[in-house]
């Protein structure tokens, strides 16, 4: 997907929902901070994944899945096409609102996009546990665009789930930077992440 791709998503599922701004969740949010130079692996995708934050119920998740999401004519029009998620399944760092890159799509109808920074991506993506997500954070790694010892200390600030922290734990294993000081950071960023909540109290 390229950037002005995702655009087109954005106002389109803003126009769908009535809605002024969209949280864009997925492997393509990473273009609104990297337009250009990211691995061909990360920007594969036909697929962009949208929140609307103000959709308690889902109702409007729904209603840009079946407006343009998978098989609809936009898709179909277009070659690619948004795959609407609720927030509940979406899990992000504390303060990932004040990193995130927010871009107007300019139209009929302003929708800002509103695009976690990449390292916060990167944990709510991990913490899903799926292969293409894991392969996606390694061709990140290997390119420079994601720092194992940043996303260690935005995974440990973030309440994750016991088998959440084994997915980030599992990705970040082999992607530390050469260097012994680096490799001990991370070292030591992985067994905090391990260690159970609230031990310090015990």
């Amino acid at each position: 997907m390229r950037p002005e791709d995702l655009d087109h998503v954005v106002r389109a599922a803003g126009d769908v929902v009535n809605e002024d701004e969209v949280l864009v969740a997925g492997s393509q949010a990473a273009l609104a901070q990297f337009p250009e130079g990211l691995p061909k692996l990360a920007t594969l995708s036909v697929e962009a994944d949208l929140v609307v934050l103000d959709d308690p119920d889902d109702a409007k998740a729904t209603q840009i899945n079946g407006a343009i999401g998978e098989g609809t004519l936009f898709h179909e029009t277009f070659g690619y096409y948004a795959e609407g998620i609720g927030r509940a399944l979406l899990v992000l760092p504390p303060g990932w609102e004040q990193r995130a890159h927010r871009v107007v799509s300019r139209g009929q109808r302003d929708v800002t996009g509103i695009y976690p920074e990449i390292h916060d991506l990167a944990v709510a993506k991990l913490a899903a546990g799926r292969d293409k997500d894991f392969a996606w954070a390694q061709a990140l790694f290997q390119s420079g665009h994601l720092n194992p010892t940043t996303l260690l200390e935005r995974a440990k600030a973030t309440p994750l789930d016991p088998h959440q922290k084994r997915f980030v734990i599992a990705a970040v294993s082999r992607a530390a930077p050469p260097g012994r000081r680096s490799r001990r950071n991370v070292r030591r960023l992985t067994e905090l992440l391990e260690q159970p909540e609230n031990t310090e109290q015990e």
